[in-house]
């Protein structure tokens, strides 16, 4: 639960001085799942050193896995209120923005990223992202080319690909798309999100051989963070069958698919209960 917690780095700087040790004791404890210990010296290390905005980052970030969302945003926007020239605080700020869906305000924060390093693809996408569901289509086509002209160095995005893919099919250029997913299977070929959206790509194309394969690969990866669904790619899968003329399988990948419950945290995801 606190993966993300675990990797918060100190920079060496006067506000800092002092706490490391404490943040490494706490990074300990998280991950010996000893959470109250680390809340408790959180606390401290906040008293001790206020000014210090990975204390409020690691705040944030379990206050986050415990699912104390309202104490995790004010933790998060101190840190970024801490180091408002820092990049890293407003990317961690949006990306918790991102998750809740409140996309103006990731929007937001990914703008003050790029306004202090305007060559983070890794924002950029985050970004394109943001105004795609805020319906700015074309501002967020802008951002993703900018990311994808930028995609390099140690803030090298894989899924740049993959979301500039998704966002062309969904706009109708499905050659164009098919171009970005097979790139994005290069740099992310264990991602099942990938393979599913190549196979609808290859459906729409008529290339039924290829939608098979990349189908069938997709279920055979996990997907840990549910983006695809066991019942969404049994569904294409049916479709694919059918389309191949393989009406056994095709029955039985509806049936599984019409079968499937919603696993709950997807139903959150999309507005459900």
């Amino acid at each position: 639960m606190f993966a993300a917690a675990l990797a918060v780095a100190v920079p060496a700087r006067a506000d800092c001085a002092g706490a490391e040790l404490g943040l490494q004791a706490v990074q300990q404890e998280l991950s010996r799942g000893q959470v109250d210990d680390a809340l408790s010296r959180l606390s401290d290390l906040e008293d001790r050193h206020p000014a210090c905005g990975p204390v409020a980052t690691l705040q944030a970030q379990v206050q986050a896995g415990l699912g104390r969302m309202n104490e995790a945003e004010r933790s998060f926007q101190r840190a970024a209120e801490l180091a408002p020239q820092r990049p890293e605080p407003h990317f961690q700020l949006g990306v918790f923005y991102d998750s809740r869906q409140q996309h103006g305000k990731a929007a937001e924060q990914f703008r003050k990223v790029l306004a202090i390093t305007p060559s983070d693809p890794q924002a950029y996408d985050y970004l394109g992202l943001s105004l795609e569901a805020l319906g700015e289509f074309d501002k967020a086509q802008v951002a993703y080319r900018m990311g994808l002209s930028r995609n390099k160095g140690p803030r090298f995005d894989p899924m740049l690909h993959y979301n500039y893919g998704r966002f062309l099919m969904k706009h109708g250029r499905i050659e164009d798309a098919k171009g970005h997913l097979d790139e994005a299977a290069r740099h992310a070929p264990g991602v099942r999100a990938v393979q599913y959206e190549r196979a609808r790509v290859a459906l729409r194309l008529g290339d039924t051989t290829g939608a098979r394969t990349h189908a069938e690969e997709a279920l055979g990866l996990e997907d840990p963070g549910g983006v695809i669904l066991d019942m969404q790619v049994h569904y294409l899968l049916s479709r694919v069958y059918r389309a191949l003329g393989e009406d056994e399988l095709a029955a039985k990948f509806s049936a599984l698919s019409r079968d499937a419950e919603i696993p709950l945290a997807a139903r959150r995801r999309s507005g459900g209960r």
